[in-house]
This record gives C-alpha cells, structure tokens and sequence, in this order.
C-alpha cells in the first residue's frame, strides 16, 4: 500500500534538515520537516516557472515551482 502524499509548502520542505534513510533495499526513506512531518511522498503545487534540459546525453529535466513560501527544484527523466 502507498504512503499518502503530504501537502507541504516549500519553505517548510526546504528547510528540512533531518532525514531517515530505509536500511533495506525497498525500505522507503523519509525527511522529516521543523514541524515534525515525516514525508516519503510529496504533493507539489506552485508555479512552475523555470524548465530546463540538464543531460548532456537522453533527457533530465530540471523544473522549479514556486509557492508563497520558496522553491521547489524538481527532476524528472529516467534513471
């Protein structure tokens, strides 16, 4: 089953700092944010305002979305 995604704004996503990483090979990680969340999925919802192709070979997006608060700096592409 899927962990449910937390509605975050970024300022606080951001200024996470604590992480728990899973020991085992399908062990999820989680950052845990100043006001105590612990998040493995993230609901992202902004403005999207920069996207830009950072491969040099294939394809790897780089996108930030803004919110009231700060930035997200997103990824995409296959890994």
């Amino acid at each position: 089953m899927r962990e449910p995604a937390w509605r975050v704004f970024a300022g606080e996503y951001n200024d996470s700092t604590h992480v728990i990483k899973g020991e085992g090979e399908k062990t999820p990680s989680y950052v845990v944010t100043p006001l105590g969340a612990k998040i493995n999925r993230l609901f992202v919802v902004g403005v999207l305002t920069d996207v830009e192709n950072v491969s040099h070979e294939g394809e790897m997006w780089r996108a930030h979305v803004s919110d009231p608060t700060g930035i997200y700096t997103v990824y995409a592409g296959q890994y």
